[in-house]
Formats: C-alpha cells, sequence, structure tokens
C-alpha cells in the first residue's frame, strides 16, 4: 500500500511538472516586431495626449487641474502636427529649412503656454528633463554615426 502511494504521488508531482507551460521564445529579429514608433502611430490624438499628460504628472507631480490642461496643451498641439503633415505632404529639399523655422516657432510656443500651467519649480525639471534627453539623443547619434 505504501509502494502504491509513494508511486501515486511520484506520477501526480511529474505530471504536475510537464503540464506547466513553457514561455515561446520569439525567433531571432522578430521581438522587436512592435516598435514604439509603430504602436505610437495607433494610438488616437486624445490617446497619444493622455498619454503625455500623465507622464508629465508623474514626473512633474502636476494637480488634476493641471494635468487637465497639459493634456488639452498636448491636444491642441497634436493636432496641428497632423494638419500639417497633411497640409505639407511630400516635401522638397528647399522647403524644409521652412518647416523646420516653423516647428521650432511652433515649439517655442508650446513651452511658452507649458510655462504658463507649470510652476517655476515644476518648469524648472521639465526643461531639465528636455536637456537631459536632448543630450542623450545626441549621444546616440554620434555612437551610430
Amino acid at each position: 500500500m505504501k509502494k502504491l502511494l509513494i508511486l501515486l504521488a511520484a506520477c501526480s508531482i511529474s505530471a504536475a511538472a510537464s503540464a506547466q507551460t513553457t514561455p515561446v521564445k520569439a525567433a531571432p529579429g522578430q521581438h522587436h516586431q512592435m516598435h514604439k514608433k509603430d504602436h505610437k502611430q495607433d494610438l488616437t490624438p486624445e490617446q497619444r495626449a493622455d498619454r503625455a499628460a500623465q507622464k508629465l504628472t508623474k514626473s512633474l507631480n502636476l494637480s488634476a487641474a493641471q494635468t487637465q490642461q497639459v493634456r488639452q496643451l498636448h491636444l491642441t498641439r497634436i493636432q496641428q502636427q497632423q494638419a500639417r503633415k497633411v497640409a505639407n505632404g511630400p516635401v522638397a529639399n528647399a522647403d524644409r529649412k521652412a518647416r523646420h523655422q516653423a516647428m521650432k516657432g511652433q515649439k517655442a510656443q508650446y513651452d511658452t503656454q507649458l510655462k504658463q500651467i507649470l510652476s517655476a519649480d515644476q518648469y524648472t525639471k521639465y526643461a531639465q528633463m528636455q536637456a537631459d534627453r536632448k543630450a542623450k539623443y545626441q549621444a546616440k547619434r554620434q555612437t551610430k554615426g
């Protein structure tokens, strides 16, 4: 009887162990099928604005009112970007400088509006985050090229 119980226990442990599934690994080169950029394009402007507002809320400790203002600011900015893409279509090299200057002007306007929403400390922290992000991007570009 003891041998039968031991045998049944061993079988049940063996069956339980083999029933566990192992995660299936992606084939080499397929682990990054959905890039961040591809995923960002799948989001609606409202979802993108929500995400940006939540990110700033978390990093800058925004109030509920500030979060809503930042969300609206981002939504307006995203809608302007989409309209600009549709209006411009394919751009010739000569137009790139003009387009770049227009984008810089819109970025300055965005920063001015954001500065009105955030406190001085929050805006300083935001500016530092942007500078760090830019430095990281430039360092990454230099190592590639």
